[in-house]
């Protein structure tokens, strides 16, 4: 990840305070971008116990390490780490679409919604944020602008599967039949597209 480099500096500034520091934070930061997730938690800690380390370095760390805790299913510590994320660099958009995606499993729709309204904000053709703030949307029963959600969504990346799957359902939930079969349109040239390598 291009944000460690800035971590790889301070682990060379450490090797001249003294080696073991260095040797510590180098190992360190190989288990917080590995892909344990409990070498990760653990690695990550390190670095956020490490003194010199820079704001955003420290949102990245966390950002690992709750993507880490996402993935074991603890959810409260992935929000704290995410929360903290974004309390240091608040341009995180890691950050704040991890958090929107835990928030909306737990069918928190207005602070998922929230979440990935800033994403977006940070990043405009971020089709992810699009997609599953319409989810959102569609979990409270906002079926018009989930499609238009899903619509912005694929509009940015035509292969967007899960765009693509949610908005079938929400024309299905609008009785819209007409949408249905335009939606299916679009299953197909995806499917088509994967099988053939086009693009």
């Amino acid at each position: 990840m291009r944000i460690f480099a800035a971590i790889g500096m301070l682990i060379l500034g450490l090797g001249l305070a003294g080696p073991t520091a260095a040797q510590s934070l180098e190992r360190y930061l190989s288990q917080c971008t590995g892909t344990d997730d409990e070498l990760a938690i653990r690695g990550c800690t390190g670095i956020l116990q490490s003194s010199g380390l820079s704001r955003n370095n420290r949102a990245v760390a966390y950002v690992r390490r709750g993507s880490a805790y996402s993935r074991q299913g603890e959810l409260g510590l992935a929000i704290d780490n995410f929360t903290n994320a974004i309390r240091r660099n608040p341009r995180s958009l890691p950050a704040y679409y991890n958090r929107g995606n835990i928030y909306l499993a737990q069918e928190k729709f207005d602070l998922a919604i929230g979440d990935f309204s800033r994403a977006i904000s940070l990043q405009p053709d971020h089709s992810l944020s699009y997609s599953n703030r319409g989810s959102a949307y569609l979990g409270k029963g906002e079926i018009d602008r989930a499609i238009a959600e899903f619509d912005k969504a694929l509009e940015i990346d035509p292969k967007n599967k899960q765009a693509i799957s949610n908005r079938a359902l929400a024309y299905t939930k609008n009785g819209d039949i007409g949408g249905v079969l335009r939606n299916f349109g679009a299953v197909v040239r995806v499917f088509f597209r994967s099988l053939f390598g086009g693009k």
